[in-house]
């Protein structure tokens, strides 16, 4: 035993390219060393207040209920539906990759009667099928749906599954874990009813905080429960009170968080939330570009990709660790395997926030470019950053 613990710890520094989390820039670690308020005090209280003003922007609603919940995303998960949903409960849960099975698994241990709708990974939802099973069940209380799927990089409409929804009073349920900050999220226009996301992904924070928005409709499901929520944490009820209301103690916030969260919320606004998407798209463009130039091939249908995260298929003969190991010990990059049915099949390339950079398409695409070369994948020098360099021109040009 070397009680290495008794050392300082000095993490190196990597370049975050995988699903999450992204890179923090400088000026968000920076808030968080900020004097500690207590959870209670009044300045703090104006702290949250800036925080739920600025989420319900990003979040495009007006929804009281706008705040982050101490959790990480899985957690947002878990109380949208702990609170939506009681024991005989019907809910249908669209799964077209991991996040999808994760949503049902929670809905179901909610007591729920979960119907699971299976769609092809690397495809959105199937609308069609969609319809049709909502017309096989008199009463749906809920329907689930992973906006950006992450395992597969695939984008969902939520127009569409938020219109069938409405044709037979079922709530919507939106996971924006990996869109939120990267793509268009407008939770009043489109009409959802809850909607969540994550810290640690387009939002720029470390992880740790779940921002979630509770529309009326959600809200009256709550307020007219017939049996307590199953959770003390997860209570939206009580967390409201905490958040907008009278202040009521619940439980004791991450202040240090909670300062990341503003910091990187103002960050987004001073960018402007469009020309935050507008960028996601232009360095997502030229990833793909490159990828295909180098010619490998992605996971995701071509009308449907994430900004966001990329998934790109190994190519055969090509170990998955091996490449991930390198990038990481030789060029300090991390990326991503796959989940599921695509464990060992794909990487999954993410430019979330502060990472989604043009240096770091051109970092990774050269770094894939020696390693691949090197595991006797042909690999044509410098054309993989070409097609990027074109892709970026030709976005500038049409933005």
């Amino acid at each position: 035993m070397t009680q290495s613990y008794l050392q300082e710890f000095q993490p190196p520094p990597r370049i975050l390219l995988g699903p999450g989390p992204s890179t923090v820039h400088p000026r968000v670690l920076q808030a968080m060393t900020l004097p500690v308020l207590g959870h209670l005090d009044p300045l703090f209280f104006q702290v949250m207040d800036e925080v739920c003003e600025m989420l319900r922007l990003v979040f495009g609603t007006d929804n009281f209920m706008t705040a982050p919940l101490s959790s990480t995303g899985t957690g947002a998960m878990e109380a949208s539906c702990a609170n939506i949903l009681e024991a005989g409960d019907t809910a249908i849960v669209c799964r077209n990759g991991y996040f999808g099975d994760r949503l049902a698994d929670i809905a179901s241990r909610c007591g729920a009667n979960t119907v699971v709708l299976d769609s092809p990974w690397g495809q959105p939802v199937d609308m069609d099928a969609l319809r049709d099973e909502l017309r096989k069940h008199p009463s749906v209380k809920m329907v689930g749906v992973v906006h950006a799927e992450t395992s597969t990089g695939v984008l969902t409409d939520l127009t569409e599954v938020v219109s069938l929804a409405r044709e037979h009073d079922a709530l919507v349920v939106a996971d924006a874990v990996t869109s939120l900050g990267s793509h268009e999220v407008r939770v009043d226009d489109w009409d959802i009813d809850v909607c969540y996301s994550a810290s640690q992904k387009c939002l720029g924070s470390p992880p740790g905080l779940a921002p979630i928005s509770m529309g009326p409709r959600a809200m009256q499901v709550v307020n007219e429960r017939r049996s307590p929520v199953q959770s003390f944490y997860f209570n939206l009820k009580d967390l409201e009170s905490y958040w907008n209301q009278t202040r009521a103690y619940h439980h004791t916030s991450p202040i240090s968080m909670t300062y990341a969260l503003r910091e990187s919320l103002r960050m987004m606004m001073e960018e402007g939330i469009d020309n935050r998407i507008a960028r996601h798209a232009r360095v997502a463009a030229a990833l793909r570009a490159g990828l295909e130039a180098m010619g490998l091939e992605l996971a995701a249908d071509a009308a449907h990709r994430l900004n966001p995260l990329t998934a790109v298929k190994i190519p055969e003969g090509i170990e998955d660790l091996a490449v991930r190991r390198t990038l990481m010990s030789g060029h300090c990059i991390e990326i991503g395997g796959g989940l599921g049915q695509f464990a060992g099949k794909v990487w999954r390339i993410g430019l979330m926030g502060e990472g989604a950079r043009e240096s770091n398409v051109f970092a990774l695409l050269s770094a894939l470019e020696s390693i691949l070369s090197r595991m006797d994948y042909e690999v044509a020098f410098g054309a993989s950053l070409s097609a990027a360099q074109r892709a970026l021109v030709e976005a500038q040009r049409d933005g």
